[in-house]
């Protein structure tokens, strides 16, 4: 329901009645409302408060960053996708605050006219109105406040999407590394192995070894041959990755990684800076924001207004009305408390969404920590044999020499000694990864790369 109050008017002398009738009623209908008579059901809202938590920056920090490594992770799909994203929605900021200033539209109407007896004739109707809001209770700037939240949401978006897009990345860095490593131990203790051959082979002739001892060297060559091959085809694949996803700056961003990559024990994940604990804050903040507009909903509104329209018959006057508007909704067939009983659903499912990422970290935490005690205790233990192997090979390399060892025995312990190494290789890309995983989590990936202050 609406109405107003005309401060001013010119109208044909055969409508003042009618006029003032309804001047009459419409008077009445604002005085109801002005004492709150139509208005006793509606929830009591606080006046608004906005949140001091929130500082909307319209900023996007990374996007500014001259680094190579990070202007190629924001020109990948997704997150340039997000980025636009947040550009749209800091655009909507100034949309929903234009609504708190003055409003000036123009209309106009042409057609024919029938005045009973005058009979009928063309008319050109124009008119000019400008509004503004008076009071609202805040609505108005609960939606502004709103779109805010809306972009921080989205400019937290746009910061998951970074560190995932780098953990993808360091996840490949990391695997191409690992297999590199292998690929180049596999090479070196194959080429000894290699060099010794020709010993073995005419061990065999001469009956010092027999035919099943060098099949089986041969068939522990090839699996680790085989092994190489996988290394290789991973290699590749990381490699394929790592250049389509850094794109035209693959060389650049690709050294600048290489030379910030490291990787520390003890990694502590940290929930307060995390971008998924601030999103689910914002969100929070939204949907409470939204139940108090909800609850505004059935509330008066108070415009001011102002018209200008040219006359609408031979002989009239222009008319203009000077005043205050009023807008009541009286029923809405229970649509906002409704509404409200979602919105209060959402936010039980944004309470579970915060205890549930706090378990994650939780547990992301104490899965590092248990690991880590194992890569410590393994890590001692591979090391401790990859000093008894090598020790073995050099008394049997010197023994060799005075005609009292073996050759096939030093031939084993070299690809002892790769499976070893191998194995340290391995372990090592356990620890790198499982760090990244965990760190991950809570958007703390970017520590590998010392680059969590640019985003």
């Amino acid at each position: 329901m609406k109405f107003g109050l005309i401060l001013f008017d010119r109208v044909p002398q055969k409508h003042r009645s009618i006029s003032l009738k309804l001047k009459t009623g419409f008077g009445l209908l604002a005085c109801f409302a002005l004492v709150g008579c139509l208005d006793t059901n509606n929830p009591k809202v606080e006046p608004f408060q906005p949140n001091s938590a929130l500082t909307y920056d319209e900023s996007i920090s990374f996007t500014t960053n001259s680094s190579a490594l990070v202007k190629s992770i924001t020109a990948t799909p997704a997150v340039s996708r997000a980025l636009s994203s947040a550009i749209v929605a800091k655009e909507r900021v100034a949309i929903t605050r234009s609504q708190k200033e003055m409003t000036v539209s123009a209309n106009g109407s042409s057609g024919i006219e029938n005045e009973t007896n005058d009979g009928s004739e063309g008319v050109l109707i124009v008119g000019v109105t400008a509004q503004k809001v008076l009071n609202d209770n805040g609505r108005t700037d609960r939606l502004i406040y709103i779109s805010e939240l809306l972009a921080e949401i989205a400019k937290s978006e746009s910061h998951i999407a970074f560190n995932k897009a780098l953990q993808e990345i360091l996840d490949a860095y990391i695997s191409q590394k690992t297999a590199l490593e292998v690929d180049s131990i596999i090479t070196h203790y194959v080429g000894l192995f290699n060099e010794r051959e020709d010993l073995v082979q005419k061990a065999v002739g001469a009956g010092v070894l027999s035919n099943s001892d060098y099949l089986e060297l041969q068939s522990l060559k090839n699996e680790i041959l085989s092994e190489q091959a996988q290394s290789v085809f991973q290699s590749k694949t990381s490699a394929s990755f790592l250049r389509t996803s850094l794109g035209n700056s693959y060389d650049a961003a690709m050294a600048e990684l290489v030379n910030r990559y490291r990787v520390t024990s003890g990694s502590k994940l940290s929930i307060k800076n995390s971008n998924q604990v601030s999103l689910l804050g914002l969100k929070k903040t939204q949907i409470q924001i939204e139940i108090e507009l909800q609850k505004l909903s059935n509330t008066l509104t108070t415009n001011w207004q102002a018209t200008v329209s040219s006359p609408k018959s031979r002989g009239a006057g222009s008319t203009l009305f000077a005043g205050i508007t009023m807008g009541l909704p009286i029923k809405d067939g229970g649509k906002s408390l409704a509404t409200i009983a979602s919105l209060e659903k959402e936010l039980e499912v944004n309470a579970l969404d915060v205890a549930t990422f706090q378990e994650e970290v939780i547990q992301a935490q104490q899965a590092l920590d248990n690991f880590t005690t194992y890569y410590e205790t393994q890590s001692d233990l591979l090391g401790e044999r990859k000093r008894i192997t090598v020790e073995r090979i050099a008394e049997l390399e010197l023994k060799l020499k005075t005609g009292r060892a073996d050759v096939s025995a030093l031939a084993k312990e070299f690809l002892a000694l790769a499976r070893t190494e191998i194995a340290i290789e391995r372990l090592n890309y356990d620890w790198e990864i499982r760090t990244l995983s965990a760190l991950a989590v809570t958007g703390q990936a970017c520590e590998l790369v010392k680059l969590c202050d640019a985003i």
